[in-house]
């Protein structure tokens, strides 16, 4: 089983990194592709989509069996954050510093801007994902703490159908949307936690809100990263200031039944493995992935490996 890293680049790390995962433990880090600051790709069979850096400019990359395609990128800070839909031949990033998502399209074998969204002053647009489930492309806005949902029409452009607006200074961060329900769980940075969202007659309502920190825990505030189980049964979360995962039974209501130490400092990502037999976390600023085996019947993390070097990894990919 291979995973591939994206990373920040200041340090050590040189790019794009490549890892196996063998018999419950991780082996061979390998530089994929040399890119200045890929901290979030994006990938499929055939293509790689990377957040770049290059100079005074920032964008995104693509790659296509392993070789450098093209890349798009324009004055500023690059984007911190890149998805794809694959049917419809379709790219987008989500751009921080700048406030705004961008699409592009994949034509004549390149990748081609087209199309860019500013949500104003204060905007920190920080995730942008296309839902399978709502048929909608959704938005986190940290800085303007929102989430967007846009319709896609028929010229691939978006459209904004709706919007959550959320508490001042929670900042909604990441989110994944439940494959039955279709509920959508909102993972926020400033308040570190979980908004529950029922999106019906295009328009979100909150149903709960749940720390995601264990309870008496007074710890720094500082939500990351996002996943739901195979089954949809379970909810998982880390949070960089306490550096842990914190893992959700999912009912009528979520109940965290797990807590669990990452064991390094700043879990920026984690992924599931799409069997559902492996978590793996990238703790940023101690350079070291952590290996965790799900449990099948509870979805509980059970520690495997906590020691292997990933020089400032910050994007954890399955593939």
């Amino acid at each position: 089983m291979k995973l591939y890293l994206g990373t920040y680049t200041k340090k050590k790390s040189q790019g794009i990194y490549q890892v196996e995962l063998n018999q419950d433990h991780f082996e061979n880090l390998e530089l994929l592709h040399p890119v200045d600051n890929p901290t979030y790709i994006d990938v499929d069979p055939t293509s790689l989509f990377s957040v770049v850096k290059d100079g005074s400019k920032g964008g995104i990359a693509y790659f296509k069996e392993g070789v450098f395609v093209n890349q798009i990128v324009e004055e500023g800070a690059p984007p911190c954050y890149v998805s794809s839909i694959k049917s419809k031949d379709l790219v987008f990033s989500a751009n921080y510093h700048g406030g705004r998502v961008n699409s592009y399209v994949l034509k004549d074998g390149l990748l081609v801007d087209h199309q860019k969204i500013a949500f104003g002053e204060g905007s920190k647009a920080h995730y942008i994902q296309y839902s399978a489930e709502l048929d909608r492309v959704l938005v986190c806005d940290l800085g303007l703490d929102r989430v967007y949902a846009f319709k896609i029409e028929e010229d691939n452009r978006l459209v904004l159908s709706t919007t959550y607006q959320a508490e001042a200074k929670t900042g909604p961060r990441h989110l994944v949307v439940h494959p039955e329900s279709k509920l959508v769980y909102v993972f926020t940075e400033l308040s570190s936690e979980v908004h529950v969202l029922d999106f019906k007659n295009d328009k979100f309502d909150l149903i709960e809100i749940v720390s995601a920190l264990p309870e008496g825990v007074e710890a720094q505030k500082w939500g990351a990263a996002i996943r739901l189980s195979k089954d949809g049964k379970v909810l998982y979360v880390s949070n960089r200031g306490h550096d842990s995962i914190s893992v959700f039974e999912i009912g009528e209501s979520l109940k965290m039944i797990q807590n669990v130490s990452t064991e390094g400092v700043q879990p920026r990502d984690f992924n599931l493995s799409s069997c559902g037999k492996y978590c793996v976390v990238a703790n940023h600023d101690t350079n070291n992935l952590t290996l965790f085996a799900i449990e099948e019947k509870t979805g509980l993390l059970r520690l495997l490996q906590k020691d292997f070097e990933a020089p400032e990894a910050v994007c954890v990919v399955f593939a």
